[in-house]
């Protein structure tokens, strides 16, 4: 790819309460290619306490289902992400090496702003 092509990120708007009141970004999650990328902060002093901000996606995440289409409820969906990961624990590859990151801002903050000016 050169450097004069343009590539598209379809990037999720900031929450309203996030904008409104403030706060700190956790978690950002992307699918590149068919592989999963991801920033983290380390926000919280006990590693347990992730348990349940990702309970917590995961309730939503059900409900996002139960919502588009009635095809699950929230608790089935819930149940399916819940079993899977009880598979993939058994399973895990070991977890590669984070590539250090780059000082030039993420393309997902600049199709953001692009889309706020629409």
């Amino acid at each position: 790819m050169s450097r004069s092509e343009i590539v598209e990120f379809d990037a999720l708007a900031i929450p309203s309460d996030a904008l409104e009141k403030g706060g700190v970004e956790i978690l950002r999650a992307s699918i590149v290619e068919g592989e999963l990328h991801l920033t983290l902060r380390r926000s919280f002093e006990k590693p347990e306490e992730w348990g349940g901000i990702l309970s917590e996606i995961v309730s939503r995440i059900g409900r996002v289902y139960a919502n588009a289409d009635k095809k699950f409820s929230e608790e089935d969906v819930a149940a399916r992400i819940r079993s899977s990961f009880a598979g993939k624990e058994m399973t895990a590859a070991p977890a590669k090496k984070a590539k250090p990151q780059s000082k030039k801002k993420a393309p997902a903050k600049k199709a953001a702003r692009r889309r706020k000016k629409r």
